[in-house]
């Protein structure tokens, strides 16, 4: 290979005349086959720029092994093993009968039947895991005299009930259906029937036009409460009356005689308390024998002398 070495044009012009050493030289060079044999040769590619991206080589995806037949089927074994158990423990929880309900423990019952609770929760001969304890909860308080239900759930089939019952505090007489009638302290009246000669039994007769149910609720509201409040005040008395116009009375008995007390509504009840014991020991210690006392206005009582005296009420 044969490279001349070029000066710059005013060089050689400044050198012109001036015999100079040849700057030519020869180089050996080993040459490539083909331009040795006068072929052409393959063209270098073109080295890419740093600003420039040029295109990335794609990676060659490789199909993935296949796996051996008894190796891929040791490794699903415990898939299948473990499907095939869950199947197993569906069928077993679905068709034993011990997963079945036929009774259920009840407590807190003593007045109402436990049979008529049992079916009125509406679970029986069904499956565990079917009942919705809140749903017979619902069920079984809709009976009369019930007053709270909680249901538990337990495995293989337990279930119980804990019912709290309304307690019966007033015996109700209803003079126009000449029938007695358990109440709670709500005034709601309940399906008992049981003894009702316990000397601790209070008594109101009621004299107005009314015809009772299982699961009414008596009017005016809280007039119950009031009853034992007075009851508990006055413990020798304990047969109340109650009349539409009038309201709550009892009779006052002593050994010169007997009258009425007029009480009226709830309101303010325990100032009218005050007054009729206030009363009862103003006319015991005048010997007084009213024909009537009547505290219906707590601020303004009243008491009625007897007919032979003169005066009238005072």
């Amino acid at each position: 290979m044969r490279i001349d070495l070029l000066e710059p044009a005013g060089n050689r012009r400044a050198g012109r005349g001036r015999r100079r050493r040849s700057q030519t030289f020869d180089v050996a060079v080993a040459q490539p086959r083909s331009r040795a044999r006068g072929g052409r040769s393959t063209p270098r590619p073109k080295p890419v720029g740093r600003g420039k991206a040029g295109p990335r080589p794609r990676a060659v995806e490789r199909p993935p092994r296949s796996l051996g037949g008894w190796r891929a089927f040791w490794l699903r074994l415990p898939g299948v093993l473990s499907l095939a158990g869950l199947m197993a423990a569906l069928v077993y929880l679905s068709t034993d009968a011990r997963f079945f309900v036929y009774e259920a423990q009840i407590v807190g019952v003593h007045h109402l039947d436990a049979g008529a609770i049992y079916s009125a929760a509406g679970m029986d001969e069904q499956h565990i895991f079917w009942i919705e304890p809140r749903q017979v909860a619902e069920a079984i308080a809709q009976m009369p005299g019930v007053k709270a239900v909680r249901v538990g759930c337990g495995l293989p089939a337990r279930v119980t009930i804990e019912v709290e019952e309304r307690e019966p505090v007033v015996l109700w007489r209803a003079l126009t259906q000449n029938r007695d009638w358990w109440l709670d302290e709500e005034g709601v009246v309940l399906p008992y029937h049981g003894d009702v000669n316990s000397p601790a039994t209070i008594f109101v007769v009621d004299s107005s036009p009314r015809s009772l149910q299982v699961g009414d609720r008596i009017t005016p509201e809280g007039v119950v409460r009031s009853v034992q409040q007075l009851a508990a005040a006055l413990p020798e008395v304990r047969v109340f009356f109650y009349d539409a116009d009038r309201g709550l009375s009892f009779t006052r008995q002593t050994a010169a005689g007997q009258w009425p007390v007029y009480v009226g509504d709830s309101q303010d009840l325990q100032r009218k308390i005050q007054v009729v014991q206030a009363l009862n020991d103003y006319l015991a210690a005048h010997g007084i024998q009213p024909r009537y006392v009547d505290v219906r206005w707590a601020d303004h009582p009243v008491y009625g002398k007897p007919a032979q005296s003169e005066g009238g009420g005072n």
